[in-house]
């Protein structure tokens, strides 16, 4: 299942950040919280398709998974495909636009600039690094926890661990739009 619910997710963090580095090109200022919520919300939703979707083809099929993996796959490539499509819209933009990107000396990045961090950033970098490893092990072995503590059925179990991402997915455009009606996104992210 760990695999399946990998491959299913519609991308991992490192597309997340990919896709966070285009829409902070493309939407400014009051728009920007809200963009991100939007983007927060399919990744989500990605998490939702994976333990709702995943249990029941697995079930279907007698416990074989590999339908599941074949489907999750799919999604894989329509993602990669829209990612290429949105390479080649930016290409069409500055083409429009008549700009040109280029990376000045002054931002290519160079080892020696790590020293240069202060104390906040690396308590960030180790608090980021303290979560993801303790909440992503948790949350791929929820729904067999919730099974064998509270003996429900692995399909009840994998839509119960969807619910947290459900909501996340729900809530967060809405966040962003106080955010930027607010204003003091500095605040908030903390």
């Amino acid at each position: 299942m760990l695999a399946g619910r990998f491959i299913f997710g519609l991308g991992g963090e490192t597309q997340f950040v990919c896709k966070s580095a285009i829409i902070s090109q493309w939407f400014r200022g009051k728009e920007l919280a809200f963009a991100f919520g939007v983007n927060l919300s399919f990744s989500r939703l990605g998490s939702v398709l994976a333990g709702i979707i995943e249990p029941r083809i697995v079930d279907a099929h007698d416990g074989n998974l590999g339908l599941a993996l074949w489907i999750g796959f799919s999604f894989c490539v329509i993602s990669w495909f829209c990612g290429v499509g949105i390479v080649c819209c930016e290409l069409y933009a500055d083409k429009v636009d008549g700009t040109k990107a280029e990376i000045k000396e002054s931002d290519k990045f160079k080892c020696k600039q790590l020293t240069e961090f202060k104390l906040p950033y690396w308590l960030i970098v180790c608090s980021c690094c303290a979560v993801y490893c303790s909440i992503f092990p948790y949350t791929q072995n929820t729904a067999k926890m919730l099974e064998l503590e509270f003996g429900i059925s692995e399909t009840t179990a994998s839509t119960l661990y969807s619910l947290p991402f459900f909501i996340s997915a729900g809530v967060a455009p809405f966040l962003g739009v106080i955010v930027d009606k607010i204003g003091k996104r500095g605040i908030f992210s903390k």
